[in-house]
């Protein structure tokens, strides 16, 4: 069975980037420079959202001041170094160059931010594969949830939801697919985990599967 669409969104972390080293190392600072001598268990950290979800995900307890106190020093930390801990998934730019062969478009909707995001795709050297990447601070303010980032690339591109599908790893992807009224490819190798009831395409276990679904 085939994935009939002719346009493809993509998201990156756990979807086409593996960064979650790069992740937890800027985490781990940052937590160590707000609060030293805190003791932080890593598989506790559940990659994937945005920094200020994460910090309160492992820390519910958090003023929302040190919440912020967190994010600032995750973001120094990540945006300069930890970001350079990141590789592409096997078999990623395999999959683009089926993508541009077969004449489907390709965007990016991240909740990284822009500029990590396209700096990062510039440095492997596949940022011309993709339309456009629209980040959570695109726009100010920032896109308040993955659905409201699709939306604006739908309505951007003019894109048909019939044949539209994003390929992400969470339950917030999913949701926002669902949400947006375009199919969902579940990355299954990524960080996220589906909490059930929504409905996907095609569950992937390596991002070369998608290549073999178009």
């Amino acid at each position: 069975m085939k994935l009939g669409a002719d346009a493809l969104i993509l998201d990156l972390d756990g979807t086409l980037l593996d960064s979650k080293l790069g992740i937890l190392e800027s985490f781990s600072r940052a937590v160590e420079s707000v609060f030293p001598g805190l003791a932080l268990d890593a598989s506790q950290v559940p990659v994937g959202p945005p920094i200020r979800q994460l910090c309160k995900a492992v820390f519910p307890g958090l003023s929302e001041s040190d919440v912020e106190r967190v994010a600032r020093a995750y973001r120094a930390h990540y945006d300069s170094q930890g970001c350079l801990n990141t590789r592409l998934y096997d078999g990623a730019r395999e999959v683009l160059s089926r993508c541009a062969e077969s004449g489907r478009s390709l965007d990016v909707a991240t909740n990284k931010p822009l500029g990590v995001a396209t700096a990062t795709l510039a440095r492997f050297n596949i940022n011309g594969f993709f339309r456009s990447v629209v980040a959570v601070d695109s726009i100010q303010p920032p896109f308040a949830s993955k659905t409201e980032i699709i939306r604006y690339l739908l309505k951007t591109h003019r894109m048909e939801l019939g044949r539209t599908v994003y390929v992400g790893d969470t339950a917030e992807d999913a949701a926002a697919a669902r949400t947006c009224g375009i199919g969902f490819v579940w990355a299954a190798y990524g960080y996220g985990r589906l909490e059930g009831g929504e409905p996907i395409l095609f569950a992937i276990n390596k991002l070369a599967e998608l290549g073999e679904l178009l």
